[in-house]
């Protein structure tokens, strides 16, 4: 494969064209199913929080395959099912539930555009190898609290995740090590065309999760105090960033394969 860098279709301004079109449609139509099956967009994990989304990610392929305005517009399909099936107050809130959303496809495709390959590639290691730190670590111990504290459901996913955290929470060399193995591994995997994808699909990650718990913050300070919304962050931010990039990457490849992007 050669070193030439595969770009997403430039957007200029407002005007979309017929593929734009299709591709909002399709992921918008992804980002549907991910809100509504129980399950898909939400799903369970051994965390307080007890779920993952991944609805970020139809947003992140819309960002990288037709540009800012077709990643704002199924942002804002995510955005109204987050809004609309709201059922915690500060959801229900439209700056919190849109705002961070719609912001998703733009920053990706930005990303995708300006951060260098070997920045990229640097970016989306690095965030990958904190992730499994994260869930090896500090997330290992915060997941135990929560549920000595019986805060997280019981499962066969939590009674798994639970013997793993027990092991290598209160060793945080552990977390450490492998961290710093994925890093290396990350890095070499990361190929040319590959690692803008990669990075893209770490700040859209990020900016749903920055944006979503800042607002919150700012406009809810009584309900997500700042010492509790960086460690929601920590603890699921970096995670669905790893998440975004081990799906977006094989995706969007294949999809460029295919021509149909």
């Amino acid at each position: 494969m050669g070193a030439a860098r595969l770009t997403p279709a430039p957007v200029p301004g407002l005007r979309l064209h017929a593929r734009d079109l299709t591709v909002i449609g399709a992921l918008g139509a992804v980002s549907a199913v991910l809100g509504t099956v129980p399950g898909v967009g939400f799903i369970p994990a051994p965390t307080p929080a007890g779920a993952a989304t991944t609805m970020h990610i139809p947003v992140i392929l819309a960002g990288l395959l037709r540009g800012p305005v077709a990643g704002a517009l199924v942002g804002a399909v995510f955005g109204f099912f987050s809004f609309t099936r709201a059922t915690l107050p500060f959801f229900k809130d439209p700056l919190v539930a849109f705002l961070p959303r719609i912001l998703i496809g733009v920053l990706t495709a930005y990303a995708f555009r300006w951060l260098a390959s070997r920045a990229s590639r640097a970016v989306a290691a690095v965030v990958c190898g904190a992730a499994v730190f994260t869930v090896l670590g500090p997330g290992a111990v915060a997941f135990e609290a929560a549920l000595q504290a019986n805060r997280v459901a019981r499962s066969w996913l939590v009674d798994l995740y639970h013997v793993l955290a027990s092991s290598t929470g209160p060793r945080p060399w552990v977390g450490v090590a492998v961290g710093l193995v994925v890093v290396a591994a990350a890095y070499r995997a990361l190929r040319e065309k590959d690692a803008p994808v990669a990075a893209a699909a770490v700040v859209g990650t990020l900016t749903n999760t920055v944006g979503v718990l800042g607002l919150i913050v700012l406009r809810f300070p009584q309900l997500l105090p700042p010492g509790a919304a960086f460690l929601v962050g920590a603890t699921h931010g970096l995670p669905e960033a790893m998440l975004a990039v081990v799906v977006t990457v094989p995706v969007y490849r294949a999809l460029r394969a295919a021509r149909l992007a």
